[in-house]
């Protein structure tokens, strides 16, 4: 895997925001700031088309200070916000689906999200990061003491919006950006109904949150999902291989080649989880979801994980240990 943008690679090292960086003709990467330190900022990209009109890819987190850098790359490319035509949403989160609501309501743009996580966000009325109840807390094992800080999040109630999209993305389709055939290709785990966006023409392929280069994303954040959202994950990064020589473009981090390499990495990473679950459960058949999560390796350590980020890997480890009771992952230990 190797980055294919020195700035936005420094970047992220760094933990800084880079600038507007164009990619290609007609394509610009615009890195949008986001209140979360260990993620601080979102890829969203800038499209004009064969009528220089323009296209959002993941318009980002909503804020004054996003919408003003919005206008200033539009101008820096010469555009304005009066052009745009389109903002298109990878998934339902708010650090990338965040400035949609104001483009659509302030300048008519039309809003693209796939029917699925339309819905959830219908049915949850947020978009933010999935939340937890007391009940999970109950079923996880999670002690009485430990669920207080289980509670804390960086996100606030002033980022939580409810938008609705004009156009609900079908698996298949094919973006309304005259001048380019950028395909609509499912990818659901991350949120049940996460789309990747395939620009043939370019060979890019947008992924939101889908593969990341730096950090494996979280899964199940977001829609009910068929089956066990781990191995229906794993499954939509197989659907990915015929695009394993184009550029990819995330939604956090940095452009790279060597998807690949990067799809197994990120595969064998949750198998490994799978693994090690099933080894603290071949013991301890019994095992809480609070015991097995605190014997699993986690990148940051358990103890390293606090509020939001315990709490999705608490979700993770359930989804694992769902895995090995039902057997359904080891199907892929032969890889």
């Amino acid at each position: 895997m190797q980055p294919t943008s020195p700035i936005q690679f420094t970047a992220t090292a760094n933990g800084t925001v880079p600038p507007l960086e164009e990619i290609g003709e007609g394509v610009w990467a615009l890195p949008q700031a986001m209140p979360n330190p260990q993620l601080p900022y979102t890829l969203c990209y800038l499209i004009v088309d064969a009528e220089d009109r323009v296209h959002i890819i993941d318009p980002a987190w909503d804020s004054d200070e996003n919408f003003a850098a919005l206008e200033h790359a539009l101008a820096e490319i010469g555009s304005s916000v009066g052009r745009i035509a389109s903002a298109t949403m990878t998934h339902m989160h708010i650090d990338h689906i965040g400035l949609a609501g104001r483009l659509q309501e302030a300048f008519g743009a039309r809003i693209g999200l796939s029917g699925i996580d339309q819905e959830a966000i219908a049915e949850q009325a947020l978009v933010p990061a999935i939340s937890y109840s007391d009940d999970d807390f109950t079923r996880w094992g999670v002690p009485d003491d430990e669920r207080p800080a289980l509670e804390s999040t960086f996100l606030s109630e002033a980022a939580i919006v409810d938008t609705r999209a004009d156009l609900l993305l079908q698996p298949g389709d094919t973006l309304d950006i005259p001048g380019r055939s950028i395909r609509v290709l499912a990818t659901p785990g991350h949120t049940a109904g996460s789309v990747c966006f395939a620009d043939e023409d370019a060979r890019l392929l947008f992924t939101g949150d889908h593969v990341l280069p730096m950090i494996f994303p979280g899964i199940g954040l977001g829609g009910r999902m068929p089956g066990n959202p781990v191995t229906t994950y794993i499954d939509s990064l197989e659907q990915l291989e015929p695009f394993d020589d184009w550029e990819v473009l995330p939604g956090h981090g940095y452009r790279f080649t060597g998807l690949g390499e990067r799809r197994r990495q990120t595969a064998e990473h949750h198998d490994r989880r799978t693994r090690e679950a099933a080894a603290v459960l071949s013991g301890h058949p019994e095992a809480t979801v609070w015991q097995v999560a605190g014997q699993l390796h986690w990148t940051a350590g358990w103890d390293g994980l606090a509020g939001s980020y315990r709490r999705s890997a608490l979700a993770q480890t359930e989804m694992h240990s769902g895995r090995v009771r039902n057997g359904d992952w080891e199907r892929y230990l032969s890889r």
